[in-house]
């Protein structure tokens, strides 16, 4: 299927992309002349920087100069008026020669706002305005120092009482014989201020003077009118007043940033400020960057599409070229080449070693599929051979095993029972030998498939244990179990394979123990990573395991006494199936002092749901009610006998036929409550019996069939499925099992032919001719 617009534009634009790598080389070359613009960026922000702060630094020593120089001219023209005769002799009823001397003062000098003539007690005579009007200045601080000095003086910033503007007044004595007479002043102006602004050029810039105590007394402009407004909590402020003279970069009062330079004023203790927003400074700088950068960008674009251009009709034809062939060879189009006359030199060359290992590829793939159909034939005969093999060692063994037990239920001598017993436990120990092939052989196959069904761990281990109890008290060992209680309730796993290895486990201690005791311990913790992982430990106190030993304990047909039994396969077996259920299993020993085996699985707990549907399931082990009317179809002699002896003796009523087709033709003749079929049988074996019977109609086509045989392979099991039986029970014959699975099954009819007056008393075969 073809790949989408975007997964290619993703692969075009992927860091592995020859033509991204190609134009990342072009790009680099562009970094120099990036890195330029960058560094002249900066310098350029620190030349715009360095040339406000030199205009700052000048405005501000140049208003504290024009203030002292507007002081001085101040003084020259109270020296001067305190000479003129209409001021000197004013009195409080004769103002009008002194009004009109003063009148013109303001237009004549546009830095002051007013000059004014009082009495010694602070009486106002007059001033440019008109008479005095009853103003007094004696509690200026300023008038009280022309009286104490006898001198001129230059005040604080003050607030005029006429005019309401910040002001600074200079104040002069008029003396007559030796005394103050009279106090004549001139109040400065502030408006001059303006100027300073204009000559920023900047609308955000700012003009300020601060007394002592950091209250803002003059300020151009001033929009927000903070005038007389004490700004000494912000540091920029606090700055000023601590140092006296110098410059800063720091956001104003009202949150712009700002280039301020400061200067102390002597005559008037004031802090002289001029401050110029650097937004301005650096939007300026940005536009140039934009602009050079944009410049590189075109630049770079340019570049970038030539390559382009170039890479495509050059070098990535002959790629994509490349890439198509190598897609089908994986695709499976071995053989496939590439024609390359007509491209560059250096991809002929690749051509050519393409197309070499094309073929050479083909060649290989011939002989590994001759190869594979080998290993397929082998893998069939192996399988062939085991399945075989089985069936044919466990058909015998039915017997062997089911008449010894069916022996030891009646009444024996000792000796007679032991010799009984010995034939019972030397076919069950060829049993185990089978099964361990069997299970050695599918998981090396890969083909042993795990279930995961609810089961309680508790109650798994304590039923082990019961197993091997007997044999272990036989030998006088002491038996013991401590489950922890986080390993206690239901998990999720696989119980058979889980018993399994613990039997295998617990087995081998009790076997190579000979005194003493065997402890299993179960516990389970949490893997930190919200999970759990349950521990199963084997401790015994029999032979130990030499150091050179332990790893060959888990290879396979590998025994530690020959005399003592086994095959020296379950320690293997219990290996592989640890780690597929994804858990780990090891030993600790010393010669002479016991072993510990023990492995940990991921069994995580069962949820509600599951506990609630493991409750509600029937039990194959639950009691039924005796007298099933069963079929039994099974072609040999020896094993029919064993089935209806088990069954009789349970009180159940039997009918046996040799063949499926005996069995097709026996259950429409008579209601039966179950059929146990034999699956490899002579006329017609019992899966195609099974389908016939599911095929007829009404109720005898839903009749339980069990299927009894040899064959215990995944896919055995599973053919009798498909055929339609409800349940495979294995031979050799569990009578436990056989027993329950018939309870489970047979459901006797309450009334017709089926009841159990109208049964025959005794077995019977059934011959069809």
């Amino acid at each position: 299927m073809p790949a989408g617009p975007l997964p290619r534009l993703l692969r075009a634009v992927s860091p592995r992309s020859l033509r991204v790598r190609l134009m990342g080389v072009v790009l680099a070359s562009l970094a120099l002349p990036l890195l330029g613009a960058l560094y002249l960026f900066d310098q350029q922000l620190d030349d715009r920087l360095d040339a406000a702060r030199e205009q700052v630094v000048h405005l501000a020593a140049d208003g504290v100069e024009r203030q002292r120089d507007l002081i001085g001219e101040a003084r020259n023209l109270l020296g001067v008026l305190s000479l003129v005769p209409a001021i000197r002799d004013a009195t409080f009823e004769s103002t009008d020669a002194c009004v009109g001397t003063l009148a013109p003062m303001p237009r004549q000098h546009r830095w002051t706002t007013g000059v004014w003539l009082a009495e010694a007690d602070g009486r106002l005579i007059c001033d440019t305005s008109g008479p005095g009007g009853g103003i007094n200045l004696r509690e200026r601080e300023y008038f009280q120092r022309v009286l104490d000095t006898r001198a001129a003086v230059v005040s604080d910033f003050i607030i005029g009482k006429r005019s309401l503007r910040p002001l600074i007044i200079v104040a002069a004595p008029i003396l007559r014989d030796g005394r103050v007479w009279r106090v004549i002043g001139v109040a400065v102006d502030l408006a001059w201020l303006t100027d300073l602004v204009k000559v920023l050029k900047q609308p955000d810039a700012r003009v300020l003077v601060l007394d002592r105590n950091g209250v803002i007394v003059a300020r151009q402009p001033d929009p927000e009118g903070w005038l007389n407004r004490n700004v000494s909590d912000l540091p920029y402020v606090q700055r000023m007043l601590k140092e006296g003279a110098g410059t800063l970069d720091s956001p104003s009062a009202d949150g712009r940033p700002r280039l301020w330079a400061f200067r102390h004023s002597a005559e008037t203790s004031t802090i002289f400020a001029v401050g110029v927003p650097t937004e301005p400074i650096l939007r300026e700088a940005r536009r140039d960057l934009l602009q050079g950068l944009g410049l590189l960008a075109v630049a770079a674009l340019v570049s970038v599409a030539a390559l382009w251009a170039l890479l495509r009709a050059s070098v990535l034809r002959w790629v994509w070229e490349l890439a198509g062939a190598a897609k089908r060879i994986g695709a499976g189009g071995v053989g496939t080449v590439i024609e390359a006359d007509r491209a560059p030199h250096e991809f002929q060359l690749v051509a050519h070693a393409f197309n070499d290992m094309s073929r050479r590829l083909q060649q290989r793939e011939q002989d590994l599929r001759g190869a594979m159909e080998e290993a397929r034939a082998g893998s069939r005969a192996k399988e062939e051979f085991l399945a075989t093999m089985s069936h044919e060692i466990r058909t015998p063994m039915n017997g062997v095993i089911g008449f010894a037990e069916m022996l030891l239920e009646t009444p024996l001598t000792a000796e007679q029972r032991r010799y009984a017993s010995q034939v019972r436990e030397a076919g069950r120990s060829l049993l185990t030998v089978i099964n361990d092939v069997l299970d050695l052989s599918k998981l090396e196959a890969g083909r042993l498939d795990l279930v995961s069904v609810p089961f309680r761990l508790d109650d798994l281990a304590d039923r082990c244990v019961a197993i091997v109890r007997l044999t272990a008290e036989q030998k006088g060992l002491e038996l013991q179990t401590a489950i922890a209680s986080t390993a206690r309730g239901f998990v999720m796993g696989d119980p058979d394979r889980v018993r399994q290895i613990l039997l295998n486990l617990l087995g081998n201690a009790v076997k190579f123990t000979d005194r003493g005791s065997v402890r299993l311990t179960v516990k389970a913790t949490d893997d930190g990573q919200g999970g759990r992982r349950c521990t199963f430990t084997v401790t015994d106190t029999g032979i130990g395991i030499a150091e050179e030993r332990r790893h060959d304990l888990f290879q396979r047909f590998t025994q530690l006494e020959r005399g003592r039994g086994g095959t020296g396969l379950g320690l293997a077996i219990c290996h592989r199936l640890v780690e597929l259920m994804g858990g780990e299993i090891g030993v600790e020993s010393r010669p002479g002092s016991g072993s510990s085996f023990w492995f940990t699985l991921p069994l995580q707990p069962a949820g509600a749901a599951v506990l609630q549907a493991e409750s509600a399931a029937p039990s194959l082990s639950e009691p039924g009610s005796p007298g099933a009317r069963v079929l039994l179809a099974e072609d040999l002699a020896m094993n029919r006998d064993l089935a209806v002896a088990m069954l009789t003796r349970a009180g159940h009523h039997v009918d046996s036929v040799e063949d499926g087709a005996a069995a097709v033709a026996a259950v429409q003749e008579t209601p039966y409550d179950l059929v146990l079929m034999d699956v490899q049988m002579p006329v017609m074996d019992g899966l195609e019996a099974t389908r016939r019977i599911r095929a007829l109609p009404g109720p005898t086509g839903r009749i339980p069939i069990l299927a009894l045989s040899a064959g215990v392979l995944a896919v055995e099991v599973e053919r009798c499925l498909q055929a339609g039986m409800n349940a495979h029970l294995a031979k050799p014959l569990d009578k436990g099992k056989l027993l329950a699975a018939i309870a489970h099954w047979a459901a006797p009819a309450e009334d017709g032919p089926g009841l159990e007056t109208d049964r025959p008393a005794g077995p019977r075969q059934i011959v069809h001719t």
